[in-house]
């Protein structure tokens, strides 16, 4: 069992949970920086884990606090990369206004969808989601062909500027920027987990008639939600178009959807730092199976379906069982010892 203090989380003196407290995100941020450094062939890899981390995030709002299982994310991803990719190709070269628009952009999709979807439940709101999203792959591929260029794509990388305290046109650089974005959008989450607004999401998820009966309105609460997610989802469109310098029709696709998903599930729905674990995760296996096969998702769906039979947490839960253990022994351990010398 856990307490709350003003400093954070502590443990009981069962020695029963463990958490990272206020730490945690920098933890969790250093770990990754670290493990660049251990493997240098592979910055690209984690760059993109660590926004697709962002992108996990977002759906794990929606998919862990709110219960609504979605299969339009890529429709909110592609359109946080279009927003970046539109600015950079034809208005100006600013990598930090382009992130500013993207969470423009997110907002006012929740402003326009939010309202609407979140009166349905269930499979209505996945299936009108999976809808917008094949509408938003029609919209990018067709209807905007003269401002997207269709298939072809955008390509704006030599059009990217220098940010006055970084050069995130450097790789490593870009890295730098990605990780410090990646700390405070966890230390915000953590916030959100452990905040009366995270208690009120699971609340409106497990019984919305009895967060209503404690005066909470559980259809303000999940557009909050949907909102989060969206712009979440916006933030990571974004940083993918400045790291690939080019975004197309693709990026949407309807089959992408159910990759987030996946995701969600290794790293272990409704936790904090189950996203990073189910991005790291997910693309690891994806970027290792794709050496040996071309159907990769062959053996992702395997691995997928062990996590969930075995580990129903996931990842995140399961280091969290392991260190349950180990603290649970050393507190026995240190309290056997402690009787010993009072004897």
């Amino acid at each position: 069992m856990e307490l709350s203090t003003n400093k954070g989380p502590v443990r009981e003196k069962s020695g029963r949970s463990i958490d990272f407290g206020f730490l945690g995100p920098l933890v969790m941020v250093a770990v990754i920086m670290g493990a660049r450094y251990l493997f240098p062939d592979k910055l690209a890899f984690f760059t993109e884990a660590s926004i697709y981390a962002i992108y996990v995030m977002g759906n794990n709002i929606l998919m862990g606090y709110l219960g609504y299982v979605s299969f339009g994310q890529p429709f909110y991803l592609s359109t946080g990369a279009y927003a970046a990719a539109i600015y950079f190709a034809y208005l100006g070269n600013s990598p930090i206004v382009a992130i500013l628009l993207a969470v423009a952009v997110g907002l006012a999709l929740s402003a326009v969808f939010g309202p609407i979807f979140m009166r349905l439940k269930g499979n209505y709101y996945t299936l009108v989601n999976a809808a917008l999203c094949a509408i938003g792959l029609f919209t990018y591929e067709k209807l905007l062909i003269g401002v997207t260029n269709g298939n072809d794509g955008l390509w704006f990388r030599a059009r990217i500027a220098k940010m006055p305290f970084l050069d995130v046109r450097l790789t490593s650089n870009l890295f730098l920027m990605v990780c410090v974005i990646l700390a405070l959008l966890l230390f915000l989450y953590r916030w959100m987990d452990k905040s009366a607004l995270g208690a009120v999401f699971r609340a409106t998820k497990i019984n919305s008639r009895k967060a209503k009966f404690l005066g909470y309105n559980p259809y303000a609460v999940r557009i909050i939600g949907f909102t989060l997610a969206t712009v979440l989802s916006t933030i990571a469109g974004a940083l993918f178009a400045i790291n690939y310098g080019f975004v197309n029709p693709n990026l949407g696709e309807n089959s992408r959807s159910i990759e987030v998903l996946i995701a969600t599930l290794l790293g272990g729905v409704g936790s904090v730092y189950g996203p990073v674990f189910g991005a790291f995760g997910f693309l690891g296996i994806k970027d290792i199976v794709s050496r040996f096969m071309s159907r990769w998702e062959f053996a992702v769906g395997i691995i997928t379906i062990l996590v969930l039979f075995f580990f129903s947490k996931g990842i995140w839960g399961f280091i969290r069982l392991i260190g349950k253990g180990v603290t649970e022994k050393l507190f026995r351990k240190k309290t056997a010892g402690s009787i010993g010398k009072e004897k």
